[in-house]
């Protein structure tokens, strides 16, 4: 059920660039813990807000051997590949623990190769 709502989330939000989806997605308590940084939900959604105004796509895959479920948390590997014009794809490596609470993402735990935070598409 939770991998299937991550997934859905990564194909309606993150792919379509629909930061309108956010609260469908996410939970007002939301916490994200990426690479030595903290973000609530308030500055994700700013964040991807200004993020999705940009020319930046987003393709996703899964490496569906590593993706576990368990309770109410979502575990794995994926790869998000961002693409800007003028610049070559930047393709991310994503290992994530993602908790739910009422269906919502409450927390996500992630360390990314290379870190997103020092891309140029995230200054």
């Amino acid at each position: 059920m939770y991998l299937n709502l991550l997934k859905e989330m990564f194909s309606k939000m993150v792919i379509k660039k629909n930061a309108s989806l956010i609260p469908q997605y996410y939970h007002e308590d939301f916490l994200l813990y990426t690479n030595d940084q903290k973000q609530d939900y308030n500055q994700f959604l700013k964040s991807h807000e200004d993020y999705y105004k940009t020319p930046i796509q987003y393709e996703v895959e899964y490496h569906e051997e590593t993706l576990l479920e368990q309770g109410n948390k979502v575990a794995g590997r994926i790869w998000i590949t961002t693409s800007r014009p003028n610049e070559s794809p930047k393709k991310i490596e994503v290992m994530l623990i993602a908790e739910y609470k009422n269906e919502k993402l409450y927390r996500v735990w992630e360390l990314t190769y290379p870190d997103w935070s020092n891309l140029p598409a995230f200054k």
